[in-house]
């Protein structure tokens, strides 16, 4: 299963791992806001939403303690 369709499913099947908490709470925050989710349904491409995620992922992980 890619990140992408771990975010996706995020309700049905709550991430387990810490960093993925974060990064998935953030980025649903943000996609319920008016104007971005627009930008992110309008990245035609996965495998460009599967790096945002694997790279903001990694973010988070080098951050937490």
């Amino acid at each position: 299963m890619t990140l992408l369709e771990e975010f996706q499913g995020r309700r049905e099947q709550k991430p387990v791992e810490p960093a993925k908490k974060i990064l998935f709470a953030v980025l649903g925050d943000l996609l319920g806001r008016s104007g971005f989710d627009n930008q992110w349904d309008a990245i035609d491409d996965d495998d460009i939403k599967e790096e945002l995620l694997e790279e903001n992922l990694a973010i988070v992980k080098r951050n937490l303690p």
